[in-house]
């Protein structure tokens, strides 16, 4: 069977470009799709995204190339999921006052259960930082 991701392809490539850039700041966006192994045109619609929600800023000219406006520590896995793409939710249902199931039984034991989870879930995002999963810098003698 096939795997499936619950990471959606662009959130993926977002991540890995902050990280990329966290690295080496500057790089030019299509640098960064070439180092990313990323179609250059889908890194740069990933890379504007992160710029309108103030995430990344791009220089234009000679001494171009794109950098982190906001420091690794404070870009939460959280932030950068939900800037793509609004909140995180495991399941739909658990958003709804009453879930199909609710409305047809009158209670639901699935509803709880995925409100727990959804928590859980965005308590895991918001907890991983970029700077969590940079390789440490070595340390002075």
């Amino acid at each position: 069977m096939a795997l499936r991701s619950l990471l959606k392809r662009e959130e993926s490539y977002a991540l890995h470009a902050l990280l990329l850039l966290a690295e080496e700041p500057g790089l030019g966006a299509a640098e960064i799709a070439r180092k990313l192994k990323a179609p250059p045109a889908f890194m740069a619609k990933v890379l504007s995204k992160l710029a309108k929600a103030g995430l990344v800023e791009s220089r234009m000219g000679r001494t171009g190339g794109v950098w982190l406006r906001v420091p690794p520590e404070e870009v939460t896995l959280l932030k950068v999921m939900e800037s793509l793409f609004g909140p995180v939710a495991l399941d739909l249902c658990a958003t709804l006052r009453r879930c199909p199931t609710e409305e047809r039984r009158g209670f639901c034991h699935l509803k709880p259960n995925l409100v727990r989870l959804n928590q859980e879930i965005r308590r895991a995002f918001a907890s991983l930082t970029l700077k969590d999963l940079l390789p440490e810098a070595p340390k002075e003698a």
